[in-house]
């Protein structure tokens, strides 16, 4: 399964390694171009520097072809763009996105 990853935080470091672990092709993307190259030796897997919030950014990394999208940034609301561009411009079967703080969990809903 191919899995797209935005956020190479502890939380998306983690699930990269774990996914990749499991067989699953993952691509780890992380919007600060100067942690990439030390977190892909790190993690051991595929890591892009891009802004997952641009639609220009996931359409260079042809999020068309992920079975499922993972938004693990800090930012809810950079979370809910993210999974909404996945589902709606790239119809990426499976989005999925981390509430960070509890009171944004209203807008994470079908």
């Amino acid at each position: 399964m191919k899995v797209a990853v935005a956020g190479a935080g502890k939380v998306g470091r983690f699930l990269a390694e774990d996914l990749a672990s499991g067989g699953h092709e993952v691509l780890l993307i992380e919007k600060n171009p100067s942690l990439v190259a030390s977190i892909e030796a790190v993690v051991g897997v595929k890591c892009v520097a891009a802004d997952a919030c641009e639609v220009s950014s996931l359409h260079a990394i042809h999020l068309d072809e992920a079975d499922v999208m993972v938004a693990v940034t800090g930012d809810d609301e950079d979370n809910l763009v993210i999974s909404l561009l996945a589902k709606q411009e790239f119809a990426v079967p499976r989005a999925i996105a981390r509430v960070n703080h509890p009171k944004n969990h209203w807008l994470f809903n079908e």
